[in-house]
């Protein structure tokens, strides 16, 4: 059974986190509403990153496939000068650690809960060969969350190391109507059908889009050009805005035809980038982000629900 770490700030406004699932907070409640989609079986019997809450996206971002064969085969990489293969899951490895609660705070304005985990002797054997570590902290106040994410790199090399944010924010109506999404948008990027990685070409993209019924949407953006993603659901009488830094180069919008939530994601760039790391020169940084040993880098985002729907 997966420990549930809950938060009431007052009658109305609570969080719940799962350290045994990556950490995440699969449970946000602002004004009375739960604003998260979650099925009721997880996150005790989650087998993936994925499914609900918000996940934290951490090494990979998106699916990693190995395409030096003649069939893209699916998770598998391997990296310049190291003879091993690897398996990346969608969307990193986070979920295969166990965090552990660090530092609390309570007050009238607000809880504070931070977590920290370490990459583990198996998923290094395993999944990515690199010592990191993950620190994150969440802040809860009256009708907003703010999220920190700390990673520092105890390796000796250069660790490839891309990172986003997946909330499963729940809808009002699967059928999507007066659901709009707005992001700080200027091209989106074209996916391949199969492995859904860039083929390389773009379109220009509109900021907001009035999400259809039925339609399957996993769409990635680029071309930033503003600080927030907002959430507008006529029928819930509310708008969640996302506020990023300037560390956020992709966004995306995934909601399948008929489901009861709409992620908007803040992503870093490296969508794909695992595939690459058997080349010279990943270490660039141009694929994907790199952490110098001994350096740590932070991400965050803030969460704001508020009344009306503009």
């Amino acid at each position: 059974m997966t420990d549930i770490h809950e938060y009431k700030l007052n009658g109305s406004n609570s969080m719940s986190i799962a350290p045994g699932w990556g950490c995440n907070m699969f449970s946000w409640v602002a004004n009375g509403k739960e604003l998260m989609f979650c099925p009721p079986d997880l996150p005790q019997t989650a087998q993936k990153i994925t499914g609900g809450g918000n996940p934290l996206l951490f090494p990979s971002v998106g699916r990693t496939w190995d395409l030096s064969g003649p069939e893209p085969v699916p998770g598998n990489y391997r990296i310049y000068g190291d003879d091993r293969t690897y398996f990346m899951p969608s969307h990193g490895v986070l979920f295969l650690s166990e965090f552990r609660r660090v530092f609390e705070k309570r007050s009238s304005e607000g809880i504070v809960a931070t977590y920290e985990s370490r990459i583990s002797d198996k998923v290094r054997e395993e999944n990515y060969p690199f010592d990191l570590s993950f620190r994150q902290s969440y802040m809860l106040k009256l009708g907003k969350v703010e999220l920190e994410s700390v990673i520092k790199n105890h390796d000796t090399r250069p660790t490839p190391c891309a990172f986003g944010y997946h909330p499963y924010f729940a809808i009002s109506n699967p059928q999507r109507e007066g659901v709009k999404v707005r992001l700080p948008v200027t091209k989106e990027l074209m996916m391949t059908t199969d492995t859904i990685l860039p083929t390389g070409d773009t379109q220009p993209a509109d900021d907001t889009y009035n999400l259809l019924d039925g339609i399957y949407y996993d769409r990635v953006f680029a071309g930033r050009n503003g600080n927030m993603m907002s959430l507008i659901d006529r029928r819930a009488g509310h708008t969640i805005d996302v506020h990023i830094g300037e560390w956020s180069e992709l966004f995306l919008i995934y909601s399948p035809g008929g489901s009861d939530f709409v992620c908007i994601e803040p992503w870093t760039c490296g969508l794909g980038a695992f595939g690459h790391l058997n080349e010279p020169g990943w270490e660039d940084g141009r694929l994907i982000p790199v952490i110098a040993p001994g350096e740590k880098v932070s991400y965050g985002a803030v969460f704001i629900v508020s009344e009306g729907a503009g």
